[in-house]
């Protein structure tokens, strides 16, 4: 049983969660609740959480402050779900900095968006109390460094620096010299569908610590693991003539090695080379594109995707997808997970490729299409919500006046000269 401590400032939130899902039949307990980040870290020491499941702007002591709080305090566990009403980039690489796991949009929350958010909790939980387990190689007397070089990773791979200074500083803190010509980033994908999330936990932790500590035998690389299915290896390349052969024979290696050990296979996804290493983010997401292209027959997998067609093509795809399913509920979580992204690239997508952010580009082609709708059929306004996807008729009025500044019976009116 997981322990959950929920934290909100407004009591019909709290609430709602509460009675949003089947707690206990899933496998979690309400450990209590907070109405503020203070109140919520005295409740983190005495309660000891697994997961805090919180929101971003509260009187007192916000969400991302009570993150950075436990952080700085060294509590290790517990995992941090962020909860907001806005969409914004700064939230989210705020949140990534500090370690959250997710990021959840309070109007697209749903029972099943929040039930699939809580089992990737668990995942990074087990993934957390196996390192911590006694015999782990986690609790090594560099453990700590550890645990900061692989979120420094994490930062590089999201593309979160905004400029080189910080980057630079904790180079020189974990002692990293990145003075190659060019790098590439593969993922590593573990196959085995049949463990639960104990052993899978496990097993992940145990191939990516052995990933570690074989591929660098091969190659220069570093190895991070990202979550219980995926692990990153960067590849210093000093130059591209025949780089592809060297990395496809040094994962085809790695990969008889972990498998003859574990049991498991492990595929290999391989991104796009890049000349600077504040751009390995391009090559994580790319090696991350090209994941649903492996399988038995074809274990390792380079991407081919052009790079300056890569963001803008991802975004069109995204979009059309959005327009031919606006009856569907389109939160942030259920798009990302219908084109096996992670939500948190999703939103870095739109707000960095895109004309406008995710939630505003769902919220403009609806009221277009709605607008279409009043113009050349006979729906009644309700009719229109609901084919739209909208909650309700009420709050399909509410959206449509915020946005055209009118009523939609008064544009309906309007456009049929009523």
């Amino acid at each position: 049983m997981f322990k959950v401590l929920l934290v909100d400032d407004e009591p019909l939130v709290l609430i709602g969660l509460q009675g949003m899902l089947d707690w206990g039949k899933l496998g979690w307990e309400i450990a209590g609740t907070a109405r503020n980040g203070k109140e919520a870290l005295e409740l983190v020491g005495e309660l000891r959480p697994d997961l805090v499941l919180c929101d971003i702007k509260m009187p007192v002591m916000g969400g991302l402050a009570l993150a950075k709080k436990c952080q700085e305090l060294d509590m290790g566990l517990p995992v941090f779900i962020m909860l907001t009403s806005y969409e914004e980039f700064d939230y989210v690489k705020q949140s990534i900095n500090l370690g959250v796991l997710e990021y959840l949009v309070k109007l697209d929350l749903t029972p099943q968006s929040l039930e699939n958010a809580l089992r990737r909790a668990e995942h990074r939980i087990q993934r957390e109390r196996a390192l911590r387990a006694p015999g782990s190689a986690a609790l090594s007397p560099a453990s700590g460094l550890s645990q900061y070089r692989e979120r420094f990773f994490l930062q590089l791979y999201g593309g979160l620096f905004d400029d080189g200074e910080e980057f630079r500083r904790l180079c020189g803190d974990f002692g990293l010299r990145f003075d190659s010509p060019h790098y590439v980033v593969s993922l590593g994908a573990l196959q085995n569908r049949t463990l639960d999330t104990k052993r899978l936990a496990t097993l992940s932790a145990g191939i990516t610590n052995m990933a570690a500590s074989t591929l660098p035998k091969y190659m220069p690389c570093t190895v991070t693991g990202m979550d219980l299915r995926h692990f990153s290896v960067l590849f210093p390349l000093a130059g591209l003539d025949g780089w592809e052969e060297r990395v496809s024979a040094v994962l085809e290696k790695a990969g008889e090695v972990l498998q003859g050990y574990f049991g498991t296979p492990v595929w290999w996804a391989v991104g796009r080379t890049v000349d600077d290493i504040l751009e390995v983010c391009e090559s994580h997401r790319s090696a991350f594109s090209t994941l649903s292209l492996l399988s038995a027959k074809s274990p390792i997998v380079f991407c081919r995707v052009q790079p300056l067609d890569y963001h803008a093509q991802q975004v069109v795809q995204v979009q059309e997808y959005i327009r031919q399913n606006l009856g569907k509920r389109m939160s942030l979580n259920e798009v990302a997970s219908a084109f096996n992204f992670s939500p948190n690239y999703l939103s870095q997508l739109f707000a960095q490729w895109g004309e406008s952010g995710f939630v505003e580009f769902v919220t403009a082609t609806r009221v277009n299409a709605a607008k279409d709708l009043m113009a050349s059929t006979d729906l009644k306004i309700y009719e229109i919500s609901e084919r739209l996807g909208f909650e309700s008729a009420f709050y399909f009025s509410k959206v449509f006046k915020k946005v055209e500044g009118i009523s939609p019976r008064d544009y309906m009116q309007r456009v049929k000269g009523g």
